[in-house]
């Protein structure tokens, strides 16, 4: 086959790391093509670690422009449209590539000409499996597998360093916690995190260190106290790849650390809510749904994907029941 394949998914780093396990069935199936990756600016610079990625276009869909250009360069054959947004759909038309590969059920899907009747909401299958079944519709077989992230010397030396900055001895082990979402996700309650980090510390003698970004400050301090090292603020997305892949496990709402870490080939204990099209079964640890906790309710009435309420339905998973569940991971 001549020609290359795109695969466009730039959005959010928890949906783009979702996106990276077609890539092995890809490869294999078309072993002389290039594959590149249409990512956000937030996944971008880990994408271009990921082991078959022969270049990475940079851009959201509200600014097309810039991808459409490099677009015109690349010789796309075929184009995996696994985030379909009007924007998305109508650049990959306007770039002439010969088979554009998307969803059969929005109004613009005729600028899709090879269209997979996908529904997404309301199923149980899992985020990696539904981004598959578009692939599978150019003929690529197999099992989606999670590709090698190639971190450099230079990332992993200088995250030892920082570490070593936030008080962590040489060879130590850790935890990370990583309490916020960015809004992605509904959270575990702060005081459950902070319970569960003492816990850790008391019961297994575990370090626990603290993640997350600027806005999420607040939220990590109170989780750290002062018997915690706290990150937050002070790791972009490789450094935070680097520090996963040194730790023991990953607890963490359902959001993009979570499954970095698992595509790091890394432990976790995702929280999750009791709210349908947000639970393990789409979008839990893949491989790993025994990695994931939810409250033993029905599915909560009071909750709305995508909508941050008042409702503290996760707050019936006590730190108790998260460290009994992380004990028998860690021991298994």
């Amino acid at each position: 086959m001549n020609g290359n394949i795109l695969i466009v998914r730039n959005d959010h780093l928890g949906d783009s790391i979702l996106s990276l396990p077609v890539i092995p069935p890809i490869l294999k199936h078309f072993p002389d093509s290039k594959v590149y990756f249409w990512s956000s600016a937030t996944a971008s610079s880990l994408i271009e670690c990921v082991k078959g990625i022969s270049g990475v276009l940079v851009s959201s869909d509200r600014h097309p422009d810039s991808a459409l250009i490099k677009l015109s360069e690349l010789n796309i054959q075929h184009a995996f449209c696994l985030r379909p947004t009007f924007s998305n759909a109508k650049t990959l038309k306007l770039a002439g590539i010969p088979s554009r590969y998307g969803t059969s059920r929005r109004l613009y899907s005729f600028l899709f000409n090879r269209r997979v009747g996908l529904k997404r909401r309301g199923g149980s299958r899992h985020e990696v499996n539904l981004n598959f079944v578009i692939v599978q519709a150019s003929g690529v077989k197999g099992e989606p597998s999670f590709p090698e992230i190639e971190l450099t010397e230079e990332v992993k030396n200088n995250t030892v360093e920082q570490l070593s900055k936030g008080g962590l001895a040489p060879n130590e082990r850790y935890i990370i916690i990583h309490p916020g979402s960015a809004g992605s996700a509904r959270e575990w309650a702060l005081n459950h995190f902070k319970v569960l980090a003492d816990k850790i510390l008391d019961i297994t003698g575990l370090v626990c260190v603290i993640t997350g970004i600027r806005e999420e400050a607040e939220k990590c301090m109170y989780v750290s106290g002062s018997k915690h090292i706290n990150l937050c603020e002070m790791t972009n997305i490789l450094s935070l790849a680097a520090i996963i892949s040194n730790s023991e496990l990953v607890i963490a709402n359902s959001t993009g650390p979570l499954h970095l870490a698992v595509a790091l080939g890394k432990k976790v204990l995702g929280l999750y809510p009791p709210v349908k099209d947000c639970t393990p079964d789409r979008w839990g640890p893949y491989g790993h749904n025994d990695w994931a906790l939810m409250p033993e309710l029905p599915l909560c009435s009071k909750c709305v994907p995508g909508d941050i309420s008042n409702c503290r339905c996760m707050e019936n998973i006590s730190p108790d029941t998260v460290m009994k569940k992380l004990m028998t991971i860690l021991e298994s």
